[in-house]
């Protein structure tokens, strides 16, 4: 039987530190039916070599991109425009996929086929990979409702490009939350699976998200939760909160002796 393509986009800007293990991850895969769209977002680091050797490399590396900055969501958008397989997938440039990742989900899929989407656990690592922890955010149980307030579809997600298409593909408009937007939508169109394995790698980096960064994409989040609201026909019934949570951290000063 014919294993179909799945199209991975990597969205890539000024990674060049952690590009090649989110490439080496694509080339471990035990699923051979894939694509690299590798988009390079104008990045100033070298990071455009890297993709163009990994695609000299092996033909299933694409190299896309204009050679200026557009942004992420745009970026995806304009990757998974030129995809030509039958499912989409997302692997950020400074995480790392799972040996198994596309074979394990691609299986999921097919023994459910009234799934438009599905997604996996995942775990996070710190900037030089060594493991942190299991990430928190699929411990909510799927719901198309409770989505609205808990981004639960968060790593990593397999979508049936039909049911892409179908929304109209990723809102270059949506700014910081262009994914938690794109997921939004197709729980309003179609059915989505979890698949409790662990597939992903998310990495955090001190320098990923400054705190104006950090209140922007809190403000994005909300606003792609009001759409939906509207979108269900829920606002007159509904409202939404923003909520940010603070926590105060007690540091001992440098050269100063801590208090019992």
């Amino acid at each position: 039987m014919h294993s179909p393509l799945i199209s991975i986009a990597v969205p890539i800007y000024n990674t060049a530190r952690y590009l090649p293990a989110a490439l080496d991850s694509l080339l471990a895969q035990d699923y051979p039916h894939w694509e690299g769209l590798l988009w390079d977002d104008g990045s100033s680091d070298g990071s455009g070599r890297i993709a163009a050797a990994y695609a000299a490399r092996d033909a299933r590396f694409r190299v896309l991109g204009e050679g200026c900055n557009r942004g992420n969501p745009a970026a995806l958008a304009a990757a998974f425009a030129q995809a030509r397989g039958g499912f989409l997938g997302v692997l950020d440039s400074d995480d790392i996929l799972e040996p198994a990742a596309l074979s394990s989900m691609h299986a999921f899929l097919r023994a459910h086929p009234q799934l438009g989407m599905a997604y996996s656990q995942y775990v996070e690592i710190n900037e030089n990979g060594a493991l942190l922890g299991p990430g928190t955010r699929c411990n909510t149980p799927y719901s198309a409702r409770q989505l609205l307030v808990h981004f639960m579809t968060y790593q990593f997600r397999l979508i049936r490009t039909e049911a892409y298409r179908a929304i109209g593909g990723v809102d270059a408009d949506a700014d910081d939350a262009a994914d938690y937007d794109l997921c939004l939508r197709l729980s309003e169109t179609c059915s989505i699976g979890h698949l409790p394995q662990p597939l992903y790698r998310y990495r955090i980096r001190h320098d990923s998200l400054s705190c104006s960064q950090r209140l922007r994409q809190i403000r994005a989040t909300f606003a792609a939760s009001e759409r939906a609201l509207q979108r269900r026909g829920m606002a007159a019934s509904h409202a939404l909160s923003l909520g940010i949570r603070a926590r105060h951290v007690l540091k001992p000063k440098p050269g100063v002796e801590p208090q019992a």
